[in-house]
């Protein structure tokens, strides 16, 4: 069975809904276990690069009408639903790597 403990799995899925839960993790006493500290870590570059592609992406697409709204609303759709399933995936515990977010987030921190 998996030997990381169930309230690690559960604030890694949660810091993935919710990312800046995880840069109160990564600041507490709990970024001692590996599994908690690589999964807030990739949380926090993937919310704040979201953020960032979020209000890009809201401005560019204001100036389509209507076609510009709806193509919005897909997006906020499908990266919800892109989030849920890592938070699926950290409630399995599993240490999955996001392609992108992975390079950017180490290339950071190195």
């Amino acid at each position: 069975m998996n030997r990381i403990p169930r309230e690690h799995r559960w604030l890694a899925a949660v810091s993935y809904l919710v990312w800046p839960i995880s840069l109160l993790i990564v600041l507490s006493r709990l970024k001692a276990d590996p599994f908690l500290r690589f999964h807030c870590h990739q949380a926090l570059a993937l919310g704040s690069s979201g953020l960032v592609l979020y209000l890009m992406l809201g401005l560019f697409l204001q100036l389509i009408p209507y076609l510009g709204r709806f193509l919005f609303n897909c997006l906020i759709v499908l990266w919800f639903c892109f989030k849920l399933l890592l938070a699926l995936r950290c409630l399995q515990g599993e240490k999955f790597r996001i392609p992108l977010i992975y390079d950017l987030m180490w290339g950071v921190m190195e």
